[in-house]
């Protein structure tokens, strides 16, 4: 039987493999309709996605005014604002500035478990936390320092949102919540809050390529829906939400492959030094935390 770490790596895994590949497939999709637009889409056919998955699979329906209040705070901060804050950010500043920003969301997140679970780590998995950050600042700052416009404020404010979202998340559960009830639930609160903006998005998509299309499905049922499955799933598996977030420091490495393929973008020598750093990292994480 297999235990609850390989369960919690392999949703952790999973997540990683489709969300990191947001990041080309998100440009794809902003050359051609702008951020609200993408984010109602994404949000919203996600959500279809997945209440029909929750309902073939017996989906617990919320019973406390509490657990709405939860699912609607995740809704927030892991879906429709999120989602909106994240294309901003991406269209507004450099590719290197966002994701670096980003890339503190395993720290705070570590911070915000220490803080409301008692979820406190060895000061080794502090020391490898560090060390998987700095493999992320060589890959994103190889060719020479960043520039902060304000355009960073929004990624900031993303990331900061996901990091709450990962807190609440683990919260539910502890309680006995299935990561298809968080996924399905979270998505549909952030669906209901698209509402007033669909009839704009449905006029600025109809009107785009069908390349742009195709990003929305990808970025909707796989790096939304099946993401967020697989990421509750890591979640529900783990015995410490840093075990979870710290694989958040693979997204560049995977970006970078998917973004040549996608893109034309073409590794450099910083990917190279920098992915055995975050990969060493996690592994050493896993053993010594």
């Amino acid at each position: 039987m297999m235990s609850n770490k390989a369960k919690m790596i392999i949703g952790a895994l999973a997540t990683i493999a489709v969300w990191a590949t947001a990041f080309p497939f998100s440009k794809v999709a902003l050359l051609y309709i702008d951020p609200l637009s993408l984010s109602v889409a994404r949000v919203l056919i996600g959500a279809i996605f997945m209440l029909i998955i929750g309902v073939a699979k017996g989906l617990h329906i919320p019973t406390t005014w509490r657990e709405w209040g939860l699912y609607i705070l995740l809704g927030i901060t892991g879906n429709f604002l999120y989602q909106v804050v994240f294309n901003e950010g991406l269209r507004t500043i450099p590719a290197a500035t966002s994701s670096i920003i980003l890339a503190l969301t395993p720290m705070t997140t570590a911070l915000l478990a220490l803080i409301v679970y008692k979820d406190k780590m060895r000061p080794l998995g502090w020391a490898f936390t560090m060390t998987a950050f700095i493999g992320v600042a060589i890959i994103i700052l190889w060719h020479g320092a960043v520039s902060i416009p304000i355009g960073a404020l929004w990624t900031l404010l993303g990331m900061s949102m996901f990091a709450g979202y990962n807190i609440i998340n683990r919260g539910l559960a502890m309680k006995g919540h299935s990561a298809i009830t968080i996924a399905t639930w979270s998505m549909f609160t952030g669906a209901v809050m698209t509402l007033p903006f669909v009839n704009h998005a449905v006029d600025t998509i109809i009107a785009a390529p069908p390349t742009a299309w195709f990003a929305i499905a990808y970025l909707a049922i796989c790096s939304s829906a099946l993401g967020f499955v697989f990421w509750s799933y890591a979640l529900e598996h783990a015995e410490r939400v840093s075990d979870v977030t710290n694989f958040m420091y693979l997204s560049p490495v995977v970006a970078a492959i998917v973004a040549a393929l996608l893109l034309g973008e073409i590794p450099d020598l910083g990917l190279y030094i920098g992915s055995p750093i975050i990969l060493g990292s996690l592994y050493m994480f896993n053993k010594c935390r």
